[in-house]
């Protein structure tokens, strides 16, 4: 699929294009949202994040779907 919009605006462009009642897409996996589940960007097996964005383009504030990164001990 091209798109002609830069940025977050994909997705919604994305969901412009879609029609109505006619996709029905499902990861198979509940994400950050209950909503994650039936959006075409929900990436579940990714390793780092959960989404191809850094933030969840559709919620109204702002949400990350970075995986919390173990962190790395340090031998002293």
């Amino acid at each position: 699929m091209s798109y002609m919009t830069a940025g977050k605006l994909q997705a919604f462009e994305a969901l412009m294009k879609e029609i109505p009642g006619h996709n029905h897409y499902d990861s198979g996996c509940d994400g950050i949202c209950p909503e994650c589940r039936s959006c075409c960007f929900h990436r579940p097996y990714w390793k780092y994040q959960t989404c191809v964005f850094e933030e969840c383009p559709y919620s109204p504030v702002k949400l990350s779907t970075l995986r919390c990164q173990p962190v790395m001990a340090r031998e002293g």
